[in-house]
């Protein structure tokens, strides 16, 4: 039955359906507000103290005569300083009490004292004579003190005002940064007419607000009120909340307010208007112009009475009125747009044909914006053109704009086209952030035909008002279509001319990088034209013309025929032929020949004298494939040793060649690590000894440099560190020790009177400590000297104290890893050497000879020995056996082949057999050259004909050469190089076709067309968008007196005070709905959509949706105004949250209004967003260049949500804060129980933001705060800034602090993270993975994307001990630890293989003295090299050495390059064939194109600068901030946060044990936590 009544509901129902769902959740969402004190923030103007001094207010009244001027000022604070009070008189001062300055209480004095009174030798006297003194005995001090107590009084009263004063300043303050994080749901009011209601007893709120703004002086310091050109609105809501008054009165008060336009601060007419509200509402209701009358609850039910006061609550929306006006149409007309019936109904669309495959020409256009019939204006990329040819057919494009990708300036390129199309277009998101700028990118012809209403104010709209009033007055549409003729024409002639470059580049290129065949070789035309330049002068000699491609037509063997024919062949060389004589190519040649028997004589000789040297037998058996070797060093018999492979060998010798000399204490070493226990514990002792001595050592460096401290004895030193323990607490604060410490501890005196520095006593305790700390550094050095000389000395190796005078544990530090190589011998590279071994068939047991009689020493100085003495030579002479073998079995083969079959009657054959029986290499060669001569001779008269008539097709000119016996074509021996020179012949015909075109002039006129493009489309859509604009007011009278009108009205309007100002107003609103279809595109957040513009007369051919993702489905009602809808967000970003609202209800809603009638009913909740909604029926596009943040800010969300899709484009050499991610652990920091705020990691993020203030590099920057757990640390943070940064700062850097929604959309130059939680040492901490919905990582994604230049992730936390693997703190903690090291896991940097050409150019370029960088990268790209000059820039690319790639490579390069020109980027090309084949013209031109661009030879700068400023900064950064937590600190008792937190947590166990203060926190830095 479901099924059946789904059937039967038709669209409009569905859509009504809907909207009706939208109305009741919406009502769910915001809570009515009955009373003011619900209300976060208030205060009536009668509690605003009057001080005319620092507090202004201003009010509305409604006057004669209406000011030109507009002064929208309401309210002033200027925060005023406590004074100080008044000085008493001496004569009374000292009878005053304490707290006599505090103005909050009254001044006391003491009424009498006790006087003791002296005996007459001067002493005092008995207490029974003491004499009392009251303080009324003297008139004229009690005269003085009631003069001054008036003057205090009249102090105390003015202190009393200023902290009232500023009390409001300060609230008023901390409120304008609220609202600018919350502006999207927090707003600011002025209300008037408080309503009370006996019936409904909770009821007591304003009816009559007005929106106004605050704004910050930080110059002056003042906080400020100001109006707005909203209209005044009844509360209606309240009145619905109350049984029983007449409702139907509300409409008429609603016409009435609307006519004269009642201001809650107008003292004039706003009482009567009021007046008469509250009689309408009920007769049983009384007026009140000032206060509550008491008693008023017994005769009249409702009371209204005058109180102004100002409101923060949270924004109210036109959202229920539109939608009641959407159903209202929807039921009277039947329209429902096309994208929300896709939404409703879903059904079958019409997909569009495919047209094919893309020209390279069209692909390259593409990737630059670049269309025939999109009017992209500004520069794009091919995600923008998709979108524009999209919504050409679909109803919606639904479009994925991950952080920093551009969507603004997405928008504005398309709303340029549209414009230019001629349609209406709405552009507006969840939040006025997103489209602050959006006009300010919108191209600067078209920016009057936009209006941007981000506020209330007119402003916007007069300036487009002007603008198109001045375009009407000067053109006409005629003019305008005749324009747009004749750029049209332009704009395809270059689109042509374009199309036409780019193809001969790319065609250019691709022979470039496309190899060349030749002979079955693929060769580069680098490497073609480095051949060609290189044998000019010796391999150019065959003559005319020859057909390209072709190879050699005849073989070298045809070709020795062919010109040795050119005489006869004798008999003697018959006779020879005849019997097959072997190819001299198959036998050694005679310098082959001798190398090998020259190699048999060296190896014998060397293998002689190992045999000598080590008294070894060595007998090679060939045949067996192995050796015995007699006599190895002691052992008895013979070794037997199979022949090894060839790596096995190599391996174990250079294992072995890997050990210098082994001293004894090596030896020592092993031994003792084998052993373990404490014979290993001896020497890891030392190596802890040293590191800790370095540690004293490294300490005391900072501590003492500029620092002289004298011993009086030092060889007793440390005799004295219980005394300076001692010392430090009961040394005086002028460095003496007091005088009975003196008198009991003589020891103590002695003991600072021993001790110097810089020539005085200690004066401190921590002079103490630096005396101390010498001690302990002696100390260490005298206890490492010990082990040390124990262990190494006793072995022959300098003592300790020898290593060096000054410093000698750095000396011993230099050893460690040595010692632990040998304490390791035997459990790592023993084994290893035993597996070589036995890979090369060496018996290690015979080799080591060891005995189980054997001691361990002994049995390791027998191995260590091996290793050092035999195995080297063992391994040299088992390769010269290989050796030997090789070239034996070579001359075998060769005898075998010479006298095979009838070659035993050759005479030649014969004498090349003996010359290599008895190895003479000089018969061998006579012999050999012989051969040849008479083996080329074979049958080349017969064949000569045949050979000439398949060269002469091929190469003309040579065959007649030949044929007439010319030049060195006429002997009778071919040239031995003639294969290499039909190469060169083949090849300088190709490289000859390739250079002919002037590749560097394609390339300036594609940058020049280009250009051309851009700025002929720029004027021709503008020129487009007017003509479509006048052509529509030229026909329209109406249109162009409602542009005038509304222009003129609201000037007269003025300050809005004037008795006319209401009808005015009231004219400019009518004149208003006139211009609205006047401008074809406006800008404005939702809300303010949804307020402004009537669904039922408003409809624009395309909506764009802004941070869709941020808008819940109330938004949906902003959809019915859009003809078709461009909807861009992000679903891995963050979306409603729903805070608040009821679930249950939510789902009642759901099951009400939707199920089982619109497709995927369970989805629509307060959680969803427009996005989540049109990503069931749209399909999604993804913008994926990058532009906001370096490479390694924007990689951790890259990595967490978008499978590193994104393309980082931004160069990260653009920003000079580095380095650009930050981990900065703070260590005392800890989260307060189950609060989500940390006060120490608050207290350290500003102390960072505040340092980096401070900082030349950080000048002009912006700053932003995001808290990742939550509000509360925002407050925290809040006030740590207010306290500690100048608000002129705070405004000046745009400091703004928040959670992660109230950055979206937002951006800054550096962000500083906080991620609240830390340990609590009783393990890793909860998981926190994506969260419900993907929340969390939602958040982590927005939060981590905000940064420009620099990410501070601020944490207290061990990610390595505190969180567990995969835990979202712990992914961000490591990624800011090293933000490269995902991209090396995933493969995202390949290692750079430098190619011949590219190295050949740089060093050119070096040599000159131009500054280069090689691989250098921009976001996802990577340029071969870049030249540098001051701030200019130039990239370099090679073209030739990645001819494997093909044509598609091609196009990538292209587009690569079309990419990074449209950011900036200037390229210079150079093709490998023109290089190698003009080296020096080459690279002229390339330096012709470097000065062009600005760029001349300039010094290298060292490469380890940057990284060495980066972190000079961030030490610098570190260290400031940490003396500004010290600062704040000092005096301070420690604090125990242990404590703190047990007593937030009632249900935490306090130990029974009090652990003992030890001093102060301290703040550590990075790296420097134990």
């Amino acid at each position: 039955m479901a099924d059946k009544a789904v059937q039967t509901l038709s669209e409009q129902e569905k859509t009504i359906s809907l909207f009706e769902f939208i109305k009741e959740l919406n009502k769910l969402k915001h809570k009515v507000v009955l009373n003011l004190r619900d209300y976060p923030w208030h205060v009536a103007l009668s509690d605003i103290p009057v001080f005319p001094e620092y507090i202004k207010v201003c009010y509305r009244d409604r006057v004669e005569e209406e000011s030109e001027t507009a002064d929208d000022l309401l309210l002033s604070v200027r925060k005023p300083e406590f004074e100080e009070c008044p000085a008493p008189d001496d004569c009374f001062s000292h009878w005053l009490a304490p707290g006599w300055d505090d103005h909050h209480g009254d001044a006391e004095v003491i009424l009498e004292r006790n006087i003791p009174a002296e005996d007459q030798n001067g002493g005092e006297a008995p207490e029974e004579d003491t004499a009392v003194e009251r303080f009324e005995d003297s008139p004229e001090r009690v005269a003085a003190y009631q003069g001054w107590q008036a003057l205090r009084t009249a102090w105390a009263d003015r202190q009393g005002v200023i902290e009232k004063t500023r009390e409001l300043f300060t609230d008023l303050y901390q409120l304008y940064f609220q609202l600018q994080r919350e502006s999207e749901t927090e707003e600011i009011i002025v209300a008037n007419g408080i309503l009370r209601d006996v019936k409904t007893p909770g009821v007591a709120h304003p009816v009559l607000t007005h929106r106004v703004q605050l704004a910050y002086d930080a110059m002056e310091n003042v906080i400020s009120v100001h109006d707005t050109e909203s209209a005044s609105e009844l509360y209606s809501v309240l009145f619905q909340m109350m049984d029983g008054v007449n409702l139907d009165a509300i409409n008429r008060l609603n016409d009435d307010l609307r006519t004269n336009d009642y201001h809650p601060l107008d003292r004039i007419g706003t009482p009567d208007f009021l007046k008469a509200l509250v009689r309408q509402l009920s007769a049983d209701s009384m007026f009140s112009p000032a206060g509550v009358p008491e008693g008023w609850s017994r005769k009249n039910r409702l009371l209204l009475y005058l109180e102004p006061c100002y409101i923060v609550r949270k924004r109210l929306d036109g959202t229920p009125k539109a939608i009641e006006k959407i159903i209202e149409n929807i039921q009277k007309t039947g329209i429902v747009p096309a994208p929300i019936a896709d939404l409703v109904s879903g059904g079958k669309i019409d997909l569009p044909e495919d047209g094919g495959e893309w020209s390279i020409e069209e692909q390259l256009a593409a990737v630059g914006g670049e269309s025939v019939d999109v009017l992209l204006s500004k520069e794009a990329n091919k995600e923008q053109l998709e979108i524009a040819h999209r919504i050409e057919q679909y109803n919606a494009v639904l479009v994925q704009g991950p952080p920093g990708t551009g969507k603004t300036h997405t928008i504005a390129n398309l709303m340029g086209h549209f414009l230019a199309q001629g349609k209406s277009v709405l552009v507006t998101s969840h939040t006025k952030k997103a489209l602050s700028v959006l006009k300010e990118k919108v191209a600067p012809g078209l920016r009057s035909l936009c209006v941007s209403v981000l506020d209330d104010s007119n402003l916007d709209m007069e300036r487009s008002v002007d603008g198109i009033t001045d375009q009407m007055s000067k053109t006409t549409a005629h003019e305008m279509q005749r324009e747009m003729d004749r750029l049209a024409g332009e704009r395809r002639d270059i689109i042509a001319r374009l199309a036409a470059v780019r193809r001969k580049i790319f065609a250019s290129l691709n022979r470039e990088c496309s190899c060349m065949v030749y002979n079955g070789e693929e060769i580069s035309p680098s490497r073609a034209a480095a051949f060609v330049l290189a044998h000019e002068g010796d391999l150019s000699y065959i003559p005319g013309r020859v057909r390209l491609d072709a190879p050699l037509p005849l073989t070298f063997q045809q070709l020795t025929e062919l010109y040795r024919s050119n005489r006869l062949v004798s008999k003697l060389d018959e006779a020879e032929l005849a019997v097959d004589l072997p190819d001299p190519a198959d036998l050694p040649h005679p310098a082959e020949f001798q190398r090998i028997q020259a190699e048999l004589r060296s190896m014998q000789d060397r293998l002689k004298e190992i045999e000598q040297t080590k008294v070894w037998t060595i007998d090679n058996h060939p045949l067996e494939q192995q050796m015995d070797i007699d006599g190895l060093d002691g052992l008895n018999g013979k070794v037997t040793i199979r022949y090894p492979q060839r790596d096995a060998l190599q391996e174990l010798s250079e294992y072995v060649r890997g050990f210098s000399s082994i001293d004894p204490w090596m030896r020592s070493a092993a031994v003792d690590g084998k052993n373990g226990g404490p014979y290993l514990r001896r020497w890891e002792l030392l190596i802890e000894q040293i590191e800790e001595t370095c540690r004293c050592g490294e300490t005391l460096v900072e501590e003492q440099f500029g620092v002289e401290i004298v011993f009086a004895q030092p060889d007793r030193a440390g005799d004295l560190k219980s005394a300076f323990q001692a010392l430090k607490t009961v040394l005086g604060p002028n460095g003496k020790i007091p005088a009975l410490t003196r008198m009991f501890h003589k020891d103590y005196v002695a003991a600072h009177e021993s001790v110097t520095i810089n020539g005085k006593l200690a004066q401190s305790a921590a002079d103490c400590d630096l005396v101390l700390h010498v001690i302990e550094l002696k100390e260490a050095r005298r206890k490492c000297a010990a082990y040390w000389d124990e262990l190494l000395g006793s072995h022959g190796v300098s003592k300790f104290l020898e290593l060096d005078a000054a410093s000698p544990e750095r000396i011993a530090r230099n050893w460690v890893p040595y010692i632990q190589k040998y304490l390791n011998w035997y459990q790592e590279d023993y084994a290893q050497l035993r597996e070589k071994l036995t890979a090369a068939g060496v018996p290690a047991d015979r080799l080591f000879g060891v005995s189980p009689m054997d001691s361990d020493l002994s049995a390791t100085d027998k191995i260590l020995s091996a290793v050092e003495h035999t195995i080297p030579r063992l391994c040299e002479a088992i390769a010269l056996v290989l050796d030997l073998d090789e070239r034996e079995a070579v001359l075998r083969r060769t005898g075998d082949t010479l006298l095979l079959g009838k070659r035993v009657n050759s005479a030649l054959c014969t004498a090349l057999a003996e010359a290599v029986s008895a190895g003479d290499t000089q018969r061998y060669g006579d012999a050999f050259s012989s051969l040849e001569e008479t083996h080329g001779k074979h049958a080349l008269q017969r064949e000569r004909t045949e050979l000439l008539s398949i060269l002469k097709p091929i190469a003309p000119q040579w065959a007649d050469a030949i044929q007439n016996r010319e030049g060195v074509h006429g002997g009778d021996t071919v040239p031995d190089t003639i294969e290499d020179a039909w190469k060169w012949k083949q090849l300088s015909g190709r490289i000859d076709e390739i250079t002919r075109e002037p590749f560097e002039q394609l390339q300036a006129d594609s940058l020049r067309l280009s250009r051309e493009y851009r700025a002929v489309t720029a004027e021709y859509a503008e020129t487009c968008g007017w003509y479509h604009l006048l052509r529509r007011t030229e026909a329209d009278i109406d249109m162009k007196q409602a542009l005038q009108g509304w222009k003129q009205t609201v000037k007269r309007i003025g300050k809005g005070t004037g008795k006319t100002a209401p009808a005015l107003k009231a004219k400019a609103r009518e004149l208003m709905a006139r211009c609205q279809s006047a401008v074809p595109c406006w800008i404005m957040p939702i809300s303010r959509a949804l307020e402004s513009l009537d669904p039922k007369e408003n409809r624009f051919d395309i909506v764009v949706i802004d941070e869709a993702s941020q808008s819940d489905i109330s938004s949906l009602a902003i959809l019915y105004m859009g003809k078709k809808l461009i909807i861009v967000g992000d679903d891995k970003q963050v979306s409603p949250m729903a805070v608040g609202t009821d679930t249950d209800k939510m789902s009642a809603l759901e099951q009400m209004y939707l199920k089982d009638k619109i497709p995927n009913s369970h989805l629509y909740n307060a959680k969803t967003s427009i996005y989540d909604i049109a990503a069931t029926t749209f399909q999604p596009l993804m913008l994926r260049e990058h532009f906001r943040c370096v490479p390694e800010i924007i990689g951790f969300s890259n990595m967490l949500s978008y499978d590193y899709k994104i393309k980082p484009l931004r160069d990260a050499s653009s920003s000079a804060l580095l380095p650009a991610v930050v981990s900065y652990r703070v260590a005392d920091g800890q989260r307060m129980g189950r609060l989500k705020t940390n006060p120490k990691e608050a207290e350290a993020v500003v102390a960072l933001l505040k340092a980096c203030l401070e900082q030349e590099e950080y000048r002009g920057k912006t700053f932003g705060v995001i808290s990742l757990l939550g509000d509360e640390q925002v407050k925290v943070i809040q006030r740590e800034i207010e306290g500690e940064i100048d608000a002129k700062e705070i405004v000046a850097r745009n400091i703004l602090c928040g959670n992660s929604a109230n950055f979206q959309g937002d951006e800054r130059d550096v962000i500083f993270l906080s991620l609240v939680d830390s340990g609590d040492g009783t393990g890793p901490l909860p998981m926190m993975g994506f969260g419900v919905d993907d929340a969390m990582r939602k958040r982590y994604n927005v939060a981590a994307s905000r940064a420009k230049d620099q990410l501070w992730v601020v944490h207290s936390l061990d990610a390595a001990n505190d969180l567990k693997p995969g835990d979202m703190r712990k992914r961000l903690i490591d990624y800011a630890a090293d933000p490269h090291a995902a991209e090396v896991q995933h493969g995202e940097i390949k290692a750079h293989a430098e190619s011949p050409f590219e190295r050949a150019v740089a060093e050119d370029l070096t040599d000159r003295g131009y500054h280069l960088v090689q691989q250098w990268a921009v976001g996802a790209y990577r340029l071969d090299m870049v030249a540098l000059c001051g701030k200019q820039t130039a990239a370099i690319e090679c073209d030739g050495e990645r001819w494997h790639s093909g044509a598609e490579k091609v196009r990538e390069d292209m587009e690569r390059q079309t990419i990074l020109e449209r950011l900036g980027w200037r390229f210079i090309r150079i093709r490998g064939s023109e290089y190698y084949r003009a080296p020096e013209k080459t690279m002229e031109r390339v330096i012709s194109q470097l000065a062009a661009f600005g760029i001349e030879p300039e010094a290298a700068e060292d490469s380890g600068t940057g990284g060495q400023d980066a972190s000079e900064l961030l030490s610098r950064v570190k260290l400031r901030a940490a003396q500004i937590i010290e600062s704040r600190h000092d005096g301070e008792d420690p604090i125990d946060l242990e404590t703190i937190q047990a007593a937030l947590d009632p249900k935490r166990i306090v130990p029974q044990r009090v652990k003992e203060k030890s001093g102060p926190v301290q703040m550590v830095l990075p790296g420097m936590e134990k």
